[in-house]
């Protein structure tokens, strides 16, 4: 029986043979906390029963295995070379070969999210092992082109795909997704289209009969605030171009015919030369080349060609159909429901008449909007299983908690917080009767299992943490997240229920907020950075606009050493000399938000009254992988023990700390995080 240590796992690995029946019933569940996975398990970083842990892909044929851990490698993955020298995408520096998950990399080539990966430390450069071992790149043999637009020769990569939307060609700007074969400049990381690498240097066109139009890399400059097609869309590709007419267009509109489109019964004919017009499809302005339909007057932009007349976006629950017009009896203005500026009903936009929800053109095909239209997820996103069993009435099993919960309809004792939401308390409930447990109503009735959000296209799955970072608002929080296994992000459940529109009575502001997905600019309510993720006021005059961490934060707060309630508040209007924190003594700016107490006339930063981590519950046991006793998060004001990393005393900050007393077991949580065998995932809640 042949057997081999492997460098990633402990124990010898044995060659067998495996059939796809071998794992019977046992076929994607984790082998160490045996619940279905799928694939992978995230929590505890192993491969699914019946799949390799380094390809992730079902196991047939040889393969080596430890049966004790329920860990197997196929054959050709236990023998991947341990480092690569001198790899054609990266001969600078040798590639080491991973040996443990790496959770946040992508491939350097073909940008598929990886978990192993052949890596350069010193370039923070990784490789997917299926790139770095493709045929082409082992044997070094490539087709090669030395194109007048790139000073590196060129290599014609086959059977590999680009796995991303944002690598775009050099020669058209279109996404390189799914392109095979393509060139690629090894030294640079460009990519090519086959199509546009074998584009002639020259051509006659009709627009342009008296001189032939020579193929450029990128359009020649034109005068400054020049508005037309190429410069409004700061289009850097090819073109071609006559210098004696100074005329030039896209590459990929010289060589247009009549074609048939989804959008439009008819068949379209494409105008030679430049012309403005009003595209019929989109309602917007053009002054290129451009496509019509005689029979029914219709001019639309080239790429308006390609819209499809229904299409499905993350914002929306419904599909949204493509109409020319809108003929309104009411004479009434419709608003596009991502952008909220007015539609112009004489022209196209996307609506779903079921809900009365309209959108412009552009913003409805935004590459960041539109959903994949091979996606097998529902569009009925209201058939989700609930997080808890019915076992009678007012009595309920919840996923969260191992003993059953019973509803209450009475007051709740001060300071009860919910586990899930981590607010307080102040209607109806479900508690523990053998646990000091508590989940508000909201979020036993109103929180699926699984759940669609705005802001992902991918399904979400509800967890039960004992600490975990929200991707959205920054806070650290326990209790409930949605967690994305695709987009490896967790969301807190106070920013899974913001709306993407019309966010009112925002105290301080007369005008309704939206979320803007390409906002890039400061909050107004904590000075910090709304980097694409910011709520934002339809008036741009105004420049108002709020991220998530200031959308979350609670009305009301108590600070450990003041009698009252603080409210948040949003303007200062005293003088200059008196706006400083009561509590850290240092300046505050009186147009951000703070904390006010009116009775005892205290203000204060909103991270002084909150710490760092409002939404973290203190003094629970949970478990964690690394230590064998049960361990809880603290803040310790008075003699506090030193932190086993750092040796700083753990003084008025969140630490992480062992249950029994003679143990040393403590850590500030900022240490922790940052140790390196860190995985959030980790602290899934565990009783």
């Amino acid at each position: 029986m042949e057997k081999i240590d492997h460098f990633i796992h402990p124990h010898p690995l044995v060659l067998v043979d495996q059939e796809p029946g071998d794992h019977g019933s046992r076929k994607g569940f984790c082998s160490g906390c045996k619940k279905a996975v799928g694939v992978y398990c995230e929590d505890c970083e192993k491969a699914a029963e019946g799949y390799c842990y380094r390809c992730e892909e079902e196991l047939e044929g040889s393969s080596y295995g430890c049966g004790e851990c329920g860990f197997f490698l196929h054959k050709k993955c236990a023998e991947l070379q341990r480092e690569i020298v001198n790899h054609p995408l990266h001969p600078q520096h040798p590639l080491i070969l991973l040996g443990r998950p790496y959770p946040t990399a992508f491939c350097d080539f073909c940008w598929k999210r990886i978990r192993f990966s052949y890596r350069c430390n010193s370039c923070n450069f990784d490789l997917d092992f299926r790139c770095a071992m493709h045929p082409q790149f082992v044997a070094q043999e490539f087709q090669k082109l030395q194109h007048f637009s790139h000073h590196h020769p060129w290599i014609l990569v086959e059977d590999l795909e680009i796995q991303t939307k944002e690598k775009v060609c050099s020669g058209c700007r279109e996404p390189m997704y799914k392109s095979s074969p393509f060139y690629c400049c090894p030294n640079c990381i460009f990519y090519l289209h086959k199509k546009c690498a074998e584009l002639p240097l020259k051509i006659n066109h009709p627009a342009d009969r008296k001189h032939p139009l020579k193929l450029l890399a990128k359009p020649p400059p034109h005068q400054e605030k020049c508005s037309c097609h190429l410069c409004t869309k700061s289009y850097e590709g090819f073109v071609y171009y006559c210098s004696v007419c100074k005329f030039d267009f896209r590459a990929a509109d010289a060589f247009l015919r009549t074609i048939t489109a989804e959008i439009h019964e008819h068949p379209l004919n494409p105008i030679s030369g430049t012309i403005s017009f009003v595209c019929n499809a989109c309602g917007t302005d053009g002054n290129h080349v451009c496509f019509t339909c005689v029979e029914c007057n219709l001019f639309l932009h080239s790429d308006c060609t390609s819209l499809r007349r229904t299409i499905k976006i993350i914002r929306h629950p419904h599909r949204l159909s493509h109409i020319y017009f809108f003929q309104d009896d009411e004479a009434g203005k419709r608003e596009c429901n991502i952008c909220h500026d007015d539609i112009n009903l004489g022209y196209g936009s996307y609506s779903c008449s079921d809900c009365n929800y309209f959108a412009h053109v552009n913003c409805a095909i935004d590459e960041d909007l539109l959903e994949d239209e091979k996606s097998k997820l529902s569009d009925d996103l209201t058939a989700i299983s609930p997080a808890f069993q019915q076992i009678k009435p007012g009595e309920i099993k919840h996923f969260s908690h191992k003993h059953n919960l019973i509803l209450r309809d009475d007051g709740v004792e001060d300071g009860q917080s919910c586990e899930g939401c981590m607010r307080s308390i102040s209607t109806s409930f479900y508690y523990c009767a053998q646990c000091n447990f508590f989940l508000c109503k909201c979020c036993v009735h109103e929180i699926p299992k699984k759940a669609r959000h705005w802001t992902c296209r991918h399904l979400r799955e509800l967890r039960f943490y004992s600490i975990f970072p929200c991707y959205y608002c920054k806070f650290w929080s326990s209790g409930f997240g949605y967690y994305c296994n695709a987009c490896r992000e967790i969301m807190c459940v106070r920013c899974h229920e913001i709306l993407d529109t019309r966010i009112e009575n925002i105290e301080g502001q007369e005008h309704f907020l939206f979320f803007d997905h390409k906002y890039e600019g400061k909050c107004y309510g904590c000075d910090g950075y709304c980097n694409r993720r910011g709520f934002r006021c339809k008036d741009k005059k105004y420049n108002f606009a709020l991220n998530y961490r200031c959308l979350v934060l609670p009305k009301t707060a108590r600070y450990k050493y003041d009698d009252h309630a603080l409210k948040l508040t949003y303007r200062d209007d005293h003088d200059l000399s008196q706006c400083y924190c009561d509590i850290c003594e240092e300046d505050r700016d009186p147009k951000q938000w703070f904390y006010h107490c009116a009775y005892c006339d205290v203000s204060a930063h909103p991270n002084c009254v909150l710490w760092k981590s409002p939404f973290v519950k203190l003094g629970k046991p949970f478990r964690i992988g690394d230590h064998k006793h049960p361990v809880t998060l603290v803040k310790i004001d008075f003699y506090p023990p030193k932190c086993n990393k750092c040796g700083k005393p753990c003084r008025d900050d969140l630490s992480i700390r062992c249950t029994e007393p003679d143990c040393t077991y403590i850590f500030h949580w900022d240490c922790y995080q940052k140790r390196e065998h860190f995985r959030i995932w980790y602290l899934l809640h565990r009783d």
